[in-house]
């Protein structure tokens, strides 16, 4: 009796879907359904529409069962006037694939290019993982064991650098309330990997590990992770902040610090626990600073900044890519926003060469020779369009970039060269439009930043100028395949 029933389906799936196709009330049905669903996927909302887009799916289930029932029962279908008629069907099938193709379309790109909230939800399954926290008590773990529970789920790379700070706070008791950091590093395989890891416990009790981040690596070793796990696991915590009798406290970690004489609040400590607060200082204080206060009070009672002592390296002023040695600082050979030093030998430099009503007018210099000679390769690189300059970045000796701002500072541009400097273009970006709760439409990024190139593709984050106050002031992300020459919108960036 089943087989007979599957096999009588089976024969009439074509007058069943041309049944259903020439429903109007399927073609309703479905059409609500696109609608709301489509609407979930670009806005989300889901209180709102999710009862509807259930009524919908209801109700095409109920036109589906009693069309198949209806067909199956009948060997000789009654006629309808409206199904029948031959411009009915063509219209109905029209419908259809108008209302498929329409919708279908919306969907896509609100899963694409963070067009909707589908491509926020994709992003969060690919990129976003959720660790328990175990080892939330920074007196008895110190922060070692936030990544020791990262480590157990997602192994990290070995050496890490932060993008800018890693800060935490935690009750009396020592229970860590919250944290968050920005790191990146190679992988055993030398493959480049960067994590946004945050944690709030009044939103969750797992740590939240966001993988793939857009960070603007340049392996500063005073940005290294080691040296705060190392610090915190001999700093006695617990007893440094029980003389403040808070309830809440705060760890703060900039990597590599130079205090200059000011020992106001300076500890040395040595790994052996042995501390050591200096009251004068005959050389500048320089190292890997763990800062702890009182939350709300660090400007009214002074922090406790804790130097580990043991390695010579970690008190001396670094030579990293970004900072220059004192020989090369002679030659100036420092990267600042009007000079730039592709090696050793070769450098870029914007030259002031006029002022008036605000404005500052460049021509751009060239050295070979580390700086001890310029020759002028520009006269005007802006095109007598500047207010003020920005920044200065070449990546090779031919592809470069020049930022420029205007008087008041609220609006900015970038300019590109692919030939050494000797002739710049404006870069043009679609600004990516926003809509607030009221309905109103703005554009509030217009502060381009220098690009920087991770992995042959190059980055850049256009920030709000000095008037910026939408959502917190944050940036948008925008990336070039073609060396700059065209860009495309990724998604916000928050600060």
């Amino acid at each position: 009796m089943q087989l007979g029933g599957i096999y009588r389906l089976r024969g009439n799936v074509k007058r069943i879907l041309k049944s259903l196709l020439t429903n109007p009330i399927f073609l309703i049905g479905y059409w609500i359904f696109g609608i709301k669903l489509a609407s979930i996927c670009k806005y989300g909302s889901i209180d709102k529409n999710l009862p509807i887009l259930l009524v919908s799916v209801a109700l095409l289930i109920l036109v589906i069962l009693f069309t198949i029932i209806i067909v199956i029962k009948s060997s000789e279908r009654k006629p309808n006037k409206l199904t029948d008629l031959k411009a009915w069907k063509i219209i109905s099938i029209v419908l259809f694939v108008a209302i498929t193709l329409f919708y279908g379309a919306n969907i896509y790109k609100s899963a694409t290019n963070f067009g909707g909230k589908l491509a926020w939800y994709i992003e969060r399954l690919k990129n976003q993982r959720s660790i328990k926290f175990q080892h939330n008590n920074i007196y008895q773990y110190g922060v070692e064991g936030i990544f020791e529970d990262i480590n157990n789920k997602y192994t990290l790379p070995q050496k890490l650098y932060m993008e800018k700070n890693f800060s935490l706070k935690f009750n009396s008791d020592g229970t860590i309330t919250s944290f968050d950091t920005f790191v990146y590093g190679k992988n055993n395989n030398g493959k480049e990997e960067s994590f946004l890891i945050t944690y709030d416990k009044n939103k969750s009790e797992n740590i939240t590990l966001y993988l793939h981040g857009y960070a603007a690596p340049n392996y500063n070793d005073d940005k290294l992770l080691e040296p705060l796990i190392e610090t915190v696991n001999v700093v006695p915590i617990k007893k440094a902040v029980s003389k403040w009798n808070g309830n809440q406290y705060g760890l703060i970690y900039y990597g590599k610090r130079n205090w200059g004489y000011n020992t106001n609040g300076i500890i040395n400590i040595d790994k052996d626990g042995r501390e050591y607060s200096p009251e004068t200082a005959s050389t500048e204080i320089i190292g890997y600073t763990v800062s702890l206060f009182v939350h709300g009070m660090d400007k009214v009672i002074t922090p406790a900044r804790y130097n580990l002592i043991g390695d010579p390296n970690w008190s001396k002023p670094s030579t990293t890519p970004n900072q220059a040695t004192s020989d090369e600082k002679k030659n100036e050979q420092t990267n600042t926003k009007e000079q730039f030093f592709l090696s050793k030998e070769v450098g870029y430099k914007l030259n002031v060469a006029d002022k008036a009503l605000g404005s500052t007018f460049y021509s751009l210099s060239k050295t070979t020779d580390g700086g001890n000679t310029w020759t002028v390769i520009n006269d005007d690189p802006y095109s007598g369009t500047v207010g003020g300059a920005s920044g200065i970045v070449f990546l090779d000796d031919k592809l470069g970039f020049l930022g420029a701002v205007n008087p008041s500072g609220n609006e900015g541009a970038l300019y590109r060269t692919d030939d050494g400097g000797k002739t710049f273009k404006k870069v043009n970006y679609t600004p990516h439009e926003v809509k607030l709760n009221n309905g109103q439409i703005i554009k509030p990024f217009d502060t381009p930043s220098m690009p920087y190139e991770m992995d042959g593709v190059l980055s850049m984050l256009v920030g709000q100028g000095s008037d910026g106050d939408y959502n917190g002031n944050s940036s948008e992300l925008y990336q070039s395949n073609d060396k700059g020459q065209t860009w495309k919108f990724i998604q916000e960036i928050k600060k």
